[in-house]
Order: structure tokens, then sequence, then C-alpha cells
């Protein structure tokens, strides 16, 4: 809803710097972006409507066309060779050309350095290099690009081509929504900013099959991109096929985000009420302060999200002269715009009030249904910034309410209870839960205090456990506390006060700092498999591994999911002492990996693993394979004559301690291994977590009496399915009969081999190939010379 006229609504995700484009030897001229970074900025626009109006407005300009006799457009690793056609620009978007359009004849050419991104590509256009023959492109660009068209083209008043509204309409169509009035955020930035930047932008229709997008996104860490139309999606909407950072020019070293430049709010005061009306609902308003700062220049525009049926009722800026604030939300948008009092630099603060309401909360019957747990509150674009928060709720005294932070004070006036927490330290994102709970109180000695919140009336309205409810509740309570207990002895104390587990009425799980929301199924039963045990561990580790160690970028995301699901299994393993769950859990997970082969890709492809196809990919390679890289280092480091494995026990200990506070990336994790493994376990790492090979083992064993009554073991190995410098080394087991065994490891690093074992002092009974599952592989036990 508007609240004023300088009050109202928008979509997309990212701004600017520039980007280095080399000019490129060819017989035809080349367009290439220059090597001049600074920044010039026209006027930024006083109106986010009249920007997006203009945008979606957007027609050919009959005196601006051109035609086009071979020229090519190099950006990065992307090239738009335009043979023969006619070229317009576009009516102008404040006050400047931002787009044009070629329709005609040409080629797109995108050629990724990468493997990964090479894999990425072959496994939607069955080629690793794009070479495709085009007929019509639509642009836009902050950069260079139209003193370059102009310099190479001559302009002057032709015939628009019949196709050309129809490529403005259908490019438009994955940019820009009428309906919410939202606009890719990396195009929109630059425009409503007057920057002057290196944003580039491509629709490229093809000669034949669906449209490809080639991006320069200059404030994105990988700032080249390739999109495509989403598998299955309905209406329009964009995936990556490929991401990375440019090839050539500056750009910044190890990253700690997605974004290179971006307004992030460094503390929060926010009021919330959640009064209950006459029919039992919650309803939903918020006051929040926020002190709006930057990674490096941003303005006056700035974007946060902020949940779609949220809508704003005012906004002002804190100050002496305390003037309204021109903010912007469509109906339906998940993005809020801010057009701040002027351009901030990197330590610069302007303070926000924001006021707005909005149906986040459902209830049905005695469940409530919190919808964005997340996005609550206008959030910066970069996931990764972190933010200290001072979070006061008004809420009934008919519900138990718990938050992040540390309560810090409460207080009852005529049945409202108001709850102040407040962050000790900064933290990624804030969440709280209410409900008609029973609250339940853990006792674990030495460990934070821990409370449970239980949905004893919802689960007596849905006929839910009957007799079984009381068990239920004290199954997910003991495995809250002592997988709370057990993980505070392997890995350290973890970085809260006190802990809050709370039931949701979903099918999953999230956790926070001093949170976790839990399903209500998880409540319900305990399957026999063991998962149920897994999965409330799994949430309860995030204290650890996500809140106590965060990840970098999500390319190291599996340092949260694949830790947190390893934490699980192994708490399922230690505390309630099943190996048969714990290894038959492995065995499942192997079997879900290898279904989906490598074209799913590698776990450092983190949420990119997801496609509009997705087969629930990212759970299975990110969560599973991630676990099984643990469960494969601790086997490596296990000691298999004493089975002792203190040594993996104190790497993930030592880890935990050198970065807890802090975010983490995949190379800082090596690092730490390789301390304690004594080695270099680069190859490891570009195997299991930079590649997606899964190896087949064809093996097969003889046994020989020698002298001394000993017996030669010799084993034949297959190698399959796994490049020709594939490395692993598997435990292997010798049963010598009556509960004896004799247990090493091999090295395979070549197709084919035969290792003679150590001599055996009795005569075997079988060899275990691939023994405590020590590597994530196929076996295929065989007859010798089968």
């Amino acid at each position: 809803m508007r609240a004023s006229s300088r009050v109202a609504r928008a979509s997309g995700c990212a701004f600017g710097w520039a980007l280095l484009a080399a000019l490129v030897s060819s017989p035809w001229p080349v367009m290439a972006q220059p090597g001049d970074s600074d920044e010039i900025s026209l006027a930024a626009a006083e109106s986010y409507e009249r920007v997006y109006g203009e945008l979606m407005g957007l027609t050919a300009i009959p005196e601006r066309g051109a035609e086009v006799d071979g020229l090519v457009l190099r950006r990065d690793v992307g090239t738009l060779k335009l043979e023969r056609g006619r070229l317009f620009l576009l009516s102008p978007v404040g006050d400047r050309i931002v787009a044009a359009t070629f329709v005609g004849q040409g080629t797109f050419s995108f050629a990724p350095t990468s493997k990964i991104e090479q894999e990425r590509l072959f496994q939607f256009h069955d080629v690793r290099a794009l070479e495709e023959p085009l007929t019509e492109v639509l642009l836009f660009f902050a950069d260079s690009t139209l003193e370059e068209l102009e310099a190479r083209l001559v302009f002057g008043t032709m015939d628009v081509p019949r196709r050309t509204k129809k490529l403005i309409e259908e490019s438009l169509e994955y940019l820009g929504d009428d309906d919410s009035q939202t606009f890719d955020v990396d195009v929109m930035t630059a425009l409503l900013n007057g920057e002057r930047s290196g944003m580039f932008y491509a629709h490229v229709k093809p000669r034949r099959g669906e449209p490809v997008m080639f991006a320069i996104s200059p404030d994105r860490v990988e700032s080249v991109r390739l999109l495509m139309r989403a598998s299955n999606a309905v209406g329009k909407a964009r995936e990556v096929l490929c991401q990375f950072r440019p090839t050539s020019g500056d750009y910044p070293g190890p990253a700690t985000g997605e974004l290179t430049r971006y307004a992030a709010i460094r503390h929060y005061a926010i009021e919330t009420s959640l009064p209950r009306t006459g029919s039992g609902e919650v309803r939903f308003a918020a006051a929040a302060r926020v002190d709006i700062t930057s990674k490096g220049r941003v303005g006056p525009w700035v974007a946060f999200h902020l949940y779609s049926k949220l809508g704003v009722d005012s906004a002002r800026w804190r100050g002496a002269d305390d003037e309204p604030a021109t903010v912007f939300k469509g109906k339906e948008s998940t993005i809020l715009w801010v057009r701040l009092k002027r351009p901030i630099d990197s330590g610069q603060t302007q303070t926000l009030l924001i006021h707005y309401h909005g149906d986040l909360i459902d209830r049905y019957g005695e469940w409530f249904f919190i919808k964005s747990s997340i996005a609550w509150y206008p959030r910066s674009l970069e996931g990764r910034s972190r933010s200290t928060f001072d979070l006061t709720y008004h809420s009934s005294k008919s519900y138990l309410l718990a938050s992040i932070g540390d309560l810090v004070d409460s207080s009852e006036v005529d049945r409202v209870v108001t709850t102040r927490w407040v962050t000790p330290q900064p933290v990624r994102n804030a969440s709280f839960n209410l409900g008609q709970f029973e609250e339940i109180a853990i006792d674990e000695e030495g460990v934070p205090p821990v409370t449970v919140l239980y949905a004893e009336q919802g689960h007596r309205q849905l006929g839910q456990g009957g007799g079984n409810r009381r068990k239920m509740k004290e199954r997910v309570t003991t495995d809250v506390g002592k997988s709370m207990k057990f993980f505070q002895h392997v890995f350290g104390p973890p970085p809260i006060e006190r802990f809050y587990a709370t039931e949701i009425p979903f099918g999953h799980g999230e956790a926070f700092p001093g949170l976790v929301h839990l399903s209500w199924a998880t409540f319900y039963q305990t399957e026999r498999e063991g998962g149920d045990e897994v999965f409330r561990a799994h949430e309860v580790a995030h204290q650890w591994w996500g809140v106590g160690v965060d990840f970098a970028t999500y390319h190291d995301q599996w340092l949260s999911e694949g830790f947190a699901t390893f934490s699980g299994l192994w708490y399922l393993q230690k505390v309630h002492k099943d190996k048969r769950k714990y290894f038959d859990t492995l065995e499942r997970w192997r079997a879900d990996i290898i279904d989906r082969g490598a074209e799913s890709g590698p776990i450092s492809l983190g949420y990119r693993t997801n496609t509009g196809s997705d087969r629930n990919d990212y759970q299975t390679i990110v969560y599973q394979k991630g676990a099984w890289v643990l469960h494969m280092l601790r086997i490596l480091m296990l000691d298999l004559r004493t089975m002792n494995e203190d040594p993996f026990t104190a790497m993930m200990r030592d880890f935990y301690s050198q970065y807890r506070g802090k975010q983490a990336t995949t190379e800082d994790f090596r690092r730490v291994v390789e301390l304690h493994v004594g080695a270099n376990m680069k190859w490891f790492f570009d195997q299991w977590v930079f590649g997606a090979d899964i190896p087949t083992y064809r093996v097969a064993y003889r046994s020989k009496p020698v002298e001394g009554g000993k017996y030669r073991v010799t084993v034949r190995i297959e190698q399959q399915d796994v490049p020709e410098d594939f490395r692993v080394f598997v435990p292997v087991s010798v049963d010598l009969g009556k509960d004896r065994w004799a247990r090493m490891r091999v090295e395979v690093r070549v197709a084919t081999s035969e290792i003679d074992l150590p001599l055996m002092p009795a005569e075997p009974k079988g060899v275990k190939f691939n023994d405590l599952e020590g590597v994530l592989a196929e076996v295929k036990m065989v007859k010798w010379g089968g």
C-alpha cells in the first residue's frame, strides 16, 4: 500500500564496478569496454515509477537506426558477432540511451574457462563452449557501448523491422513484471542512479530454441553470467547456467559474500506488534529503525529484501530535520527500494525509520504459520552481511514467543506481554516464533539452558500421536539436549547463552542464533531408519556450523549444511550407539548421489545445484555428499589398528576454534585438515568438493599359501568412471576367522592394479574392500579372472 506520495513499491539483485574488456584483434570492428574504471554518474532518478515506466515502454527510435555489416561486441568470454542486419537505439530512460536492438544475422559465443562451468554448460547445451547462430538481440548497457556504437555505425532514419517490437516485449518479460512493478536489480540500480559502470546485458534470440541471456553485473563477485529460461518454470523466470569471476581485469581477492558493493544495515531496532484478534488470529506490524551503511560507494537508490506480503506505511530519515524518505515497494514484490538522502561511502551511516505491516502470519486451528522467517524485516541483498539486533515484541499472553538474542526485559500489561531481545554480537539473520506452546525445559549439565516449545494443542486437535504424544515429546527433547551436549564435547562451546527449539507447521527445519525451528512431523513420530534423530541433531548442530562458523560464499555452503548433516549422523552413531543406522544412512545417501551422477555438479556449486528440473539435487549434493566428505576424512584419519579417531575429532575442534565468529572458506578448512593429516590434501578436495565424479570399482582377490604357514592375498582393482589421475585410499579388511580381522589401506590411482597385501597369519575367510564405507564409491566384487 502507499502511505504517501513518496512511499510506494519493486525485484532482482546487484549493482556495478567497471570491468575491463580487451580490444580484440578481428577483421570486424570490435566494440570493447575501455579500461577506464572511473564511474561517471549522471543525475539520479527522483522517481522509481518514472524509470520503471520508461523501461517497460521502450520503443525503437526510427531516426536512430543503422545498417550493421560485421560488428563484434565482446565482453569477457562472451562475444556477439552481428554480421548483417539493422540496429536501433531505443527510447531514453532517465534522459539517456541505455538500450538497443538488433535484428538480422549473427552469432553468440560463450566459452567459460573453468572445468566446472564448462560441465555446467554441457549439461544443458551438450557443448563446453557455446557457438549459437542468432537472429535477434536486445542490449542494456551502462558502460561505453553507446559511444562505441555511435563511433562505429552511421545512424539515420529507416524503417523499423516488424520483429523489433515483439523482441522488446519478449525480452522485457524476463526482466520486469507489471503486476509488482519490479525489474532486474542489476539493470535497475545502474539506471536509477545514473551510473556509468560496466553493466551489460544481452537478451539473445538464437535461430532455434529458447533465448539465452548474457550479463556482466559488476557489483557481483562473480560478475560474468549466462542465464536461461528456468526449466519447468511458470512464466519467464530465469535461472543461472554459468556464473564466475571475470577472466581479466581488476577484481577482489577471496570473497566473503556474493556482492562487491552493496547497502547493508549495521544495526536494527525493531518494535513488532503481534496483536491477537477476536478470532484468535495474529496480526503483524512493525516499526524498524535501521542504520544503513555500505560496502563501497552506493546510492542514492539502494535495494533491500522484504517479504512480498508486507507493505510500507511510512518512512522517515532520523535526524535533526526528520524528513520524509522516498521508498518504493511494488505490490507482491520482494524488493524494497530506498532513496538515500545522498550516496554513502563505506563507514558512513544514514538512519531510516520505516513502518510496515502485512499478511505475515496465518492460523490453522492451533497452528501458526510464519510465512517468511527471514524476510520479515528489511534485509541487505548481500545475505552474508551481519548486523546487531534490538528486538521488541508485543504479543498476547495467550501465546509463548521465542526470539534470537538474549532476553533482557519482559513485562505484562492488559494481557499483552512485551519482551525485549538483544544480540550480544552481530549475526547474519534474525527470526522468532510464537504459538500456543507447552514449555519444556531441558536440564543437561554443562550446556546452555535449553527450552523446547511444543504445540500440544495443535497435535491434539489433529488427532496426532494419541497416547504417543508424551513419548514423542520426550524423544525430541532428549535429542535436542543430548545433541547439544555431544556437539559441545566434540567441537567446543557454542556461541550462545541459551537455546530454544520451537515447533513449526512445516516439513522442514531452520536454524538461527540460539533458536531453531523443528518440523511438526518430527514431534509426531520417529521413523525407524534414524532420519528424525539426524534431522533434530542437524538443526542443533547449526549453532556450531552456520552460526558459530559461518560460510563465506555459496561455494562454501557445505561447511554449514554438509557439516550439520554429518554432525547429526555422528550423533546418531555415538549417542544412540547405532552403527547399523549410521552406515545404512550412508548407503541410502550414496545411492541418491550415484543416481544423480556427475551432471548435478560438485558440492562447490552450492545452491546452483538446484535447477528448474531439480530432483532435490541441492539436498543430495550439498547436504548428503557434504556429509559423506566428512565421513571419508573421518575414516582416512582413523587408526585402523586401534580404531582411535581422536585425530579427526581434534581436527574438527580446531577448525571450529579457529573460525568461530568468522566466515570460513573451503580452502580454510583444507588448511586445517592438512595441518592435522600432515600432508597436502588438495587432491582430496579437488576430487570430492570441486569435482563431481564418483568411482566404480570391480574388485577380485585370491589367496595362496606361502612358506611359514602364511598366506599371500592379492587384490585386483579396476577403477572406472573417473579421470585417470583419480586417487583414493581404500580401507581393506581381511577376515581371518574367529573374529580376527587384518585391516589396512590400499592406494588406488590407476585404472587397473594388482596389489599384494601384507602376508596373513591364517587362511583368509574373505576380503572386504572399502570397509567402513571409507570411499564414496560403487563396489562390485567379482571372481578372480571373471
